[in-house]
């Protein structure tokens, strides 16, 4: 593999923490009730409507409202670091000649309140934000616009994400598809490599 794709949320960032605590802050602050752990983990293994029809609330309600304006809130409000180790494994695929960009779900205001990829921006060639393209994820065209922008090898290049959704856009991209598992269970049993720690990333350069 020569080029390489990243998704932001959950594969570059350490999200899912800060996800889970700020929603358990925003539930608390509006419905006055603590979520338990085992109840609130579920948020990495469910769709937005499946978790929130758990706890019973309305994803079309007033209270759901009420809950995202917090919840934004709490997010923006909070450092969202990068995974330890990440990094390092970005400079080993640029010092071995390979090509970094980036399709993420995030806006490009979202994007800015990543103050943490100051760090590694200059190791990416090309950022495609979801309000760069007219589909999102899991739509392929923000994967297919960096491909045919930079005019890669599709057969050389791979996909790497959190999700079912990444797995979707990758597949209808015809890239092979890497699942960063290391922070998120069981979100996806769809994919061409599991990755199962950081430094499983840098050994894709030599898989085909």
């Amino acid at each position: 593999m020569k080029n390489f794709i990243f998704d932001v949320d959950r594969t570059l960032f350490d999200s899912c923490a800060i996800e889970k605590e700020t929603l358990q802050n925003s539930l608390l602050k509006v419905t006055g009730k603590t979520i338990d752990k085992e109840t609130i983990d579920k948020l990495s293994v469910l769709t937005t409507k499946e978790f929130f029809s758990l706890i019973n609330i309305d994803i079309n309600s007033n209270i759901m409202k009420e809950i995202n304006y917090y919840w934004d809130k709490y997010l923006k409000e909070t450092k969202i670091e990068l995974f330890p180790g990440i990094e390092e494994q970005l400079l080993f695929l640029k010092e071995n000649n390979c090509l970094l960009a980036i399709a993420t779900s995030r806006t490009k205001e979202e994007f800015k309140e990543l103050s943490e990829f100051s760090k590694i921006e200059n190791l990416f060639t090309c950022i495609i934000t979801s309000d760069m393209v007219k589909n999102p994820k899991p739509d392929p065209e923000s994967i297919l616009k960096i491909i045919n922008d930079l005019s890669l090898d599709k057969r050389e290049t791979i996909y790497i994400g959190d999700s079912f959704s990444d797995y979707l856009a990758s597949k209808k991209a015809s890239v092979k598809f890497a699942y960063a598992s290391y922070d998120n269970r069981n979100s996806t049993n769809e994919y061409d490599y599991l990755l199962k720690n950081v430094t499983d990333i840098s050994k894709l350069i030599y898989k085909k």
